[in-house]
């Protein structure tokens, strides 16, 4: 079947397919991406507007009403966006170490880890001034690494003989 087709060099995945330099690296920017995810949840009052408005992105004088809508629509966007890159970081790293992985394996266990690491992250949130974990993030983490593992599948499908 087309979704038990084997993770290797010729996946469309790109990059070193399973050497160990390409392996290393891969784990390399997982961890990374990991340390960064934590270091973000770490940051007490974390807001973005303000951020936005300092690089001219957003007019400095907008109301509170907009604000927050703003502030919520961008904090759930970079939700998704971390945890669906974390995603891709997983499939990739657990692709180059476990190359003879069929597909629907590796996008579950990717699909696993990323999920029990949202969980965490939320957790990790409730002990950080100003901040609170929240299940309804963790749903919002794991759209983001459903759509990323989607845009795999699509992207290393096997496509039709012509």
């Amino acid at each position: 079947m087309g979704s038990e087709r084997k993770i290797g060099s010729t996946s469309g995945e790109g990059g070193s397919g399973g050497s160990r330099r390409g392996a290393w690296l891969r784990w390399l920017l997982l961890l990374a991406w990991m340390a960064l995810i934590f270091q973000l949840s770490a940051t007490p009052d974390l807001k973005t507007v303000p951020l936005a408005q300092r690089f001219h992105l957003l007019p400095a004088a907008i109301g509170v009403e907009l604000t927050n809508l703003i502030e919520l629509v961008l904090r759930k966007a970079a939700h998704m966006a971390a945890f669906g890159m974390l995603a891709w970081l997983w499939h990739r790293a657990l692709g180059a170490t476990f190359p003879a992985w069929a597909r629907g394996r590796l996008a579950a266990i990717a699909l696993g880890l990323t999920v029990i690491y949202a969980a965490s992250d939320e957790w990790h949130q409730t002990f950080v001034p100003s901040r609170q974990g929240s299940l309804r993030d963790v749903a919002i983490d794991t759209a983001g690494a459903l759509v990323a593992l989607a845009l795999i599948w699509l992207r290393t499908r096997r496509r039709p003989a012509s």
